[in-house]
């Protein structure tokens, strides 16, 4: 006869059992392992300072104007490198219901089955279905959270990131539409790659707001892109007297240069997958010390 278990340790089964398990961290994002994508991955960053540097004598010229005409370009330019580059969320589960549904297919069935052909003195063979469907699907499944992910960036960060430009120092009560147009720039630059890859995860969002992702070509381009503009935002009081001086030029301008550095930068070995830490981490010996 078993001896009934003590208290102890049916409280101690209890308050195990009934601890939430915490979620892990989200890994960095990785670039996909494609050879079209390996290769834009690097190219889209220099097609951006690319048109950027042809472009900047007309900026000085007309900044609201050109913002404006850029805008679209951007937008496709960023729509493009997400789909070509970037596993949009939710990948991992997508590729697990087509290897469960790819599996299913590969079954054995039943000769006597709609899909088998009899022919007199020959087994039974499958009718082969040849048709565009699969990879119009895969077509679809990147396409429709680029989508999502630029309507929500246009929607959300926009009007997030012009308050931060005020906050910081923007004009006011003048350059409104310099301010949104920018505003839109830097949501296009920061905020696309960051909702098509991780959606609304709350926890992500979490990280991403305390500056803990850890570091790959998304985040490195996000933060690049909040960095850039933090310093080309110094020579606009600087008495210089040029025109290139005049809000938001130089800020648009780091912006650009950071997004493209942090993209890059980001992905280096030495660097990868590492967090910025802004105080030690306690050890678990620190921490009964400190109980």
């Amino acid at each position: 006869m078993a001896s009934p278990a003590s208290p102890s340790s049916v409280n101690t089964t209890g308050s195990t059992s009934q601890a939430p398990a915490e979620k892990p961290p989200t890994p960095p994002v990785n670039i996909l392992p494609s050879q079209l994508a390996q290769t834009y991955s690097y190219a889209h960053p220099a097609i951006l300072l690319g048109l950027g540097a042809w472009r900047f004598e007309a900026l000085v010229a007309d900044p609201m104007r050109e913002l404006l005409a850029d805008l679209p370009w951007l937008a496709a330019l960023q729509i493009s490198y997400v789909m070509l580059c970037l596993p949009p969320a939710g990948a991992a589960s997508v590729e697990a219901g087509a290897a469960a549904d790819e599996e299913k297919k590969k079954a054995p069935r039943s000769p006597s089955g709609p899909s088998v052909t009899l022919r007199p003195g020959k087994p039974g063979y499958r009718r082969k279905q040849t048709s565009g469907k699969s990879s119009w699907t895969c077509v679809w499944a990147k396409l429709m959270p680029a989508f999502l992910s630029l309507a929500l960036t246009s929607l959300l960060a926009t009007p997030v990131i012009a308050v931060l430009l005020v906050l910081f120092g923007a004009p006011l009560t003048t350059h409104n539409a310099e301010t949104i147009l920018c505003a839109a720039h830097m949501a296009l630059l920061s905020a696309t790659a960051l909702v098509y890859v991780h959606g609304v995860d709350a926890s992500v969002w979490k990280e991403v707001w305390g500056i803990a992702r850890p570091a790959d070509a998304v985040w490195g381009s996000a933060l690049g892109t909040g960095l850039g503009a933090w310093f080309g935002a110094i020579p606009i009081p600087l008495d210089w007297d040029r025109p290139w001086q005049a809000f938001p030029i130089t800020i648009l301008t780091g912006a650009y240069i950071g997004y493209a550095v942090g993209s890059l930068v980001s992905r280096t070995p030495f660097i990868y997958g590492k967090r910025i830490q802004f105080a030690p981490e306690q050890t678990e010996e620190d921490e009964k010390k400190t109980n």
